[in-house]
């Protein structure tokens, strides 16, 4: 079979195909290539906080260092070879001869036998879905039973806390458990799934399990302004800068900020919703501005950014803004 037919061949193979490729032929990790998943460590460069592959259907991927592609582009970085090699593993994978057909009864027979190759295989890549979809929702039932017991066996936070201290912040909402601050994480409807632990060091960890999509930490009660942030420093700063006068929910990340954005305008539709976003000025494309922008988008809110606080500052956010304008003795706008 001519090279250019096989690839032509292959490529149309490939089609929808492109999770199951990439993790059978690069090792990809399920998070790697689901495109759900955005803002995650890069498979290539070890980069945190700026990969996510973006279709089933080509492959599409991009990276704020790498760049963006096509699977057969992420093939030939992970494998670190040509494009025809590149073809030659992913035809391999899906079970494609490169061989000249001697009837037009041979080549039907091959197609048919691809087309029941990668129903099989799709019919299984489903399955499998299916189950760790489910063992995953099981792991988060049960972190989220959990939780209600470890803060009932906690103890209100220590103002004096050095992360708290740090920030000039009171222990607005927080509880502590041995060195560990514990900040309780809500879902719609406002149920306890889950928590964040702080470190003195500003360390976050969740829960192993728990769940994290669409988690907040919710600040203050029914308000005109509703503020969503990312973490809880930048809320519970917000909430102060403002007197205590308006509602924050702190998405606990900038890949969650969309689908908490949703939450609050859902919780607040007569509100006037704003989306503080962290200025990534020191990344590549302003993350934090960027997923800022799309939730604000996703649902008519307006996009508040805080100005650079020092000439070398590694970006800022509300809490950075906050105690430049004097933390708890003079933060309040």
């Amino acid at each position: 079979m001519k090279a250019h037919i096989y690839t032509e061949r292959v490529k149309l193979a490939a089609g929808g195909q492109w999770d199951s490729i990439l993790q059978a032929v690069c090792g990809l990790t399920d998070n790697e290539v689901n495109p759900r998943k955005r803002n995650i460590p890069c498979p290539h460069c070890g980069g945190r906080d700026r990969y996510e592959f973006k279709s089933a259907d080509n492959g599409n991927y991009f990276c704020r260092h790498c760049g963006s592609g096509d699977g057969f582009s992420l093939v030939m970085k992970m494998q670190e070879c040509r494009f025809p090699e590149a073809v030659e593993q992913v035809g391999r994978y899906l079970g494609i001869e490169r061989k000249p057909y001697q009837s037009e009864a041979e080549e039907l027979a091959e197609q048919a036998r691809l087309a029941g190759l990668m129903e099989t295989r799709k019919q299984e890549r489903q399955k499998r879905q299916k189950q760790e979809a489910a063992r995953k929702r099981n792991r988060q039932q049960q972190v989220a039973a959990t939780v209600p017991g470890i803060l009932a066996d906690a103890q209100p936070a220590d103002p004096n806390h050095p992360y708290l201290v740090r920030k000039q912040l009171p222990p607005l909402g927080l509880y502590q458990q041995g060195r560990l601050l514990l900040v309780a994480l809500y879902i719609d409807g406002h149920k306890l799934v889950n928590l964040e632990r702080i470190t003195p060091e500003g360390r976050k960890l969740s829960l192993a399990g728990g769940l994290r999509d669409g988690v907040y930490h919710r600040f203050g009660g029914e308000s005109w302004t509703v503020y969503i942030c990312e973490g809880w420093a930048t809320g519970a700063s917000l909430y102060l800068m403002d007197n205590q006068a308006v509602r924050v929910y702190a998405a606990m990340g900038k890949g969650n900020l969309e689908a908490v954005a949703r939450i609050a305008r859902e919780q607040n539709p007569d509100s006037r919703l704003i989306v503080a976003a962290d200025n990534d000025t020191h990344q590549p494309d302003n993350p934090g501005l960027s997923e800022a922008l799309k939730a604000a988008e996703a649902i008519g809110a307006a996009v508040l950014l805080p100005t650079q606080v020092q000439a070398t500052s590694n970006g800022t956010d509300f809490s950075d803004f906050y105690l430049a304008s004097g933390g708890l003795k003079d933060g309040s706008m």
